[in-house]
């Protein structure tokens, strides 16, 4: 794609309009994500500059139907970052009400367990929240490495633990 920011976010958006139900949003995300900025300093400071040269890779993925978090590798969820990968699932926004439900109980949860926990999105908010400790487990190596980086991230290692575990074995 040549040209400036704002052609090239039209002919994305028109591109990902046979496989996106929020094309321009996705090409916004990408495009802001290409040039290592926020999607409003995009829109408010950058629509002539010139198209990176990684935007196109990232369309192409996009168009393939891959999903934009996993693309840019993080999801927001609960007003945080979590990093997200092909070995999570992403976090959904109306999972948030999960969270808001167990924050909501009296007394508040000393301790939490999250089966299947993935990005560990859901146990790493509600620790975020309170002093708790909790347990996520996953089946899955790869996805529990991505909630043990969530954790650090977010300062709450001393506070959650993470156990290869499939609910399903003995």
């Amino acid at each position: 794609m040549t040209g400036t920011i704002s052609e090239a976010l039209r002919e994305a958006a028109a591109r990902l309009s046979a496989t996106s139900d929020t094309a321009r949003l996705d090409a916004e995300l990408l495009m802001a994500h290409a040039l290592g900025v926020s999607r409003s300093d995009l829109l408010l400071r950058h629509a002539c500059d010139s198209v990176p040269a990684d935007f196109a890779k990232l369309i192409d993925r996009r168009a393939a139907r891959e999903p934009v978090a996993h693309i840019l590798g993080e999801q927001e969820f609960y007003g945080r970052t979590f990093r997200v990968t092909a070995a999570t699932l992403i976090p959904r926004g109306d999972s948030e009400v999960l969270v808001e439900a167990a924050l909501a109980l009296s007394p508040p949860p000393a301790r939490v367990l999250d089966l299947g926990t993935g990005s560990g999105a859901l146990l790493l908010s509600v620790l975020a929240e309170g002093t708790a400790e909790g347990v996520g487990t996953d089946r899955s190596a790869a996805a529990l490495e991505v909630a043990r980086e969530n954790a650090n991230r977010l300062g709450l290692s001393d506070r959650a633990h993470f156990e290869l575990r499939d609910w399903h074995a003995a």
